[in-house]
């Protein structure tokens, strides 16, 4: 009799740990799923948000070719950066991305022109727009000089963007029949040279 006692407790003891369990289990998947919805949510409520570039970068090569006698610029800045610029300093909303004509294409020409200067041998390179494309999150800006103004050490002034963003890094690649010099220009320094 005490076996068979002991077996129902023990039986009675098993059922309940598993009916505990299970019920467990259960509060859990719900739990499981309440939080896994909640992440889910959050997720896709960050992801539709609109996102800014974390780093602020901009990239002018400069390309002088003794044998051509050519002498080019490109500059290459974040298309919301360039956009923001335009409109902060001129109160122009541009859409890049969108052809808005002469409007763009000037104020453009006018707001790189005041933020990049490069001499050769100490005398400015007077700089010819040529225009402008998008290229991803990019826009590609593209001038050239007048005349070839020779070899000589170039000292290149650059403030693109810097008049809102701290944070911005000016790169700058100068190639010369070729050959490539490189330097990197954090807010606030503006000046660089290449023997």
């Amino acid at each position: 009799m005490k076996k068979k006692r002991l077996s129902i407790t023990v039986n009675r003891l098993k059922s309940r740990t598993v009916s505990y369990f299970c019920k467990a289990m259960q509060r859990h998947n719900l739990f499981c799923k309440f939080y896994g919805f909640s992440l889910l949510f959050f997720c896709l409520g960050l992801l539709m948000q609109p996102s800014e570039h974390p780093f602020y970068v901009s990239v002018t090569e400069i390309r002088s070719d003794t044998a051509k006698k050519t002498f080019q610029v490109s500059c290459r800045m974040f298309t919301d950066d360039l956009q923001d610029a335009l409109y902060r300093k001129y109160g122009f909303k541009a859409e890049l991305a969108r052809p808005q004509g002469a409007d763009a294409d000037g104020q453009l020409a006018i707001y790189l022109q005041e933020r990049l200067q490069i001499t050769v041998n100490g005398r400015p390179v007077e700089l010819r727009w040529v225009g402008y494309e998008i290229e991803e999150e990019a826009t590609w800006c593209y001038f050239e000089a007048a005349e070839f103004p020779g070899m000589g050490p170039v000292e290149v002034q650059n403030r693109l963007l810097y008049d809102y963003l701290s944070g911005q890094t000016n790169l700058i690649h100068l190639y010369r029949n070729g050959a490539r010099s490189s330097s990197k220009l954090d807010y606030p320094d503006v000046r660089v040279s290449f023997p």
